[in-house]
């Protein structure tokens, strides 16, 4: 078994360092060492973490969890949620391919609603999308949405544990704080774990890797009373609900063959191969110079925005 030497900055939030996704499928072939020396540095774009990877001039990969773009310039291997034609180097990987899956696979067969007494919730911190905010007062002028989160919060406090407070309810509004094709989050796949509906708004794609079937999908503002419509039809329609709920998440029960364990492991496979026969991106000076220039023009642009904004509200 041939040993892999890997380090992991803070992904997310709760990220284990020593015990995750990564190192649990790369276990399964190689003997992995976690090491201040290593052969792969695992890190996340700038704005959610550290610069650390600065630091490290092995292959770096980069974990796009996200909807920010891979910059080429600071790594040589991507798992992220975009489609990319033609570029082995990008393994796609949206957040709610980490969960696991076959939980959420199985056959269902409702036929009551005894577990789901109250209407519908949402649990949210991030008071920056539009859309979500919108629906979410929209909705509950036809009946009351329980807001679980820190932002909206009708309830009294913050819920600790979402998967617990979520499950009591018909619909969950499942919104991504943006949109972006192939952008999903497991703010979708959440729901499917407690048996609710949820109502989504996001990725405009997402029919690529669910079944649409098992939820109310609301691909832009223009579909919002639509979506409405159909929420207060299957609200007042046990047997429509029921049958929903019924829908497999994935389309005939087969979740897409490129999340599977092999089709992981072969792209590790490749990074290990592939990482023998090229230069790490982190000694290569004109990358590190066209990194630097790209960060430049961004601060740059970022006070330029905001002393517009200040002179614009002065």
């Amino acid at each position: 078994m041939d040993t892999v030497k890997v380090k992991f900055d803070v992904l997310y939030e709760g990220f284990n360092t020593s015990d995750n996704f990564f190192t649990q499928h790369l276990s399964t072939k190689y003997n992995v060492v976690i090491s201040d020396d290593p052969d792969f540095y695992f890190f996340t774009h700038p704005l959610f973490g550290s610069k650390n990877f600065l630091n490290y001039k092995c292959h770096r990969v980069f974990f796009g969890g996200e909807n920010i773009r891979a910059n080429w310039n600071i790594c040589d291997y991507v798992f992220d949620s975009d489609f990319y034609k033609n570029n082995p180097r990008q393994k796609r990987l949206p957040l709610w391919a980490y969960w696991p899956l076959e939980r959420i696979n199985q056959q269902k067969n409702f036929k009551n609603l005894n577990d789901k007494k109250k209407f519908c919730c949402m649990v949210v911190s991030n008071s920056n999308c539009k859309e979500r905010n919108d629906f979410f007062h929209q909705l509950s002028k036809y009946k009351k949405v329980d807001s679980g989160g820190k932002y909206l919060n009708n309830i009294g406090i913050p819920v600790k544990d979402k998967m617990d407070f979520i499950k009591d309810y018909k619909f969950v509004i499942s919104f991504e704080n943006s949109s972006y094709p192939g952008y999903t989050t497991e703010k979708l796949i959440q729901p499917f774990f407690t048996h609710s509906i949820p109502i989504y708004w996001g990725n405009p794609v997402v029919d690529k890797d669910f079944n649409t079937n098992s939820f109310i999908n609301i691909k832009d503002a223009l579909q919002f009373d639509e979506a409405i419509d159909k929420i207060i039809e299957l609200d007042n329609d046990d047997e429509k609900y029921i049958a929903m709920r019924n829908e497999p998440c994935f389309v005939n029960y087969k979740i897409p063959g490129e999340f599977s364990n092999e089709a992981i492991l072969k792209f590790f496979d490749f990074i290990i191969e592939d990482s023998k026969l090229k230069k790490p991106v982190g000694t290569i000076k004109i990358k590190k110079v066209k990194y630097d220039i790209s960060t430049f023009k961004k601060r740059v642009t970022g006070k330029l925005n905001t002393l517009a904004s200040n002179i614009i509200h002065s």
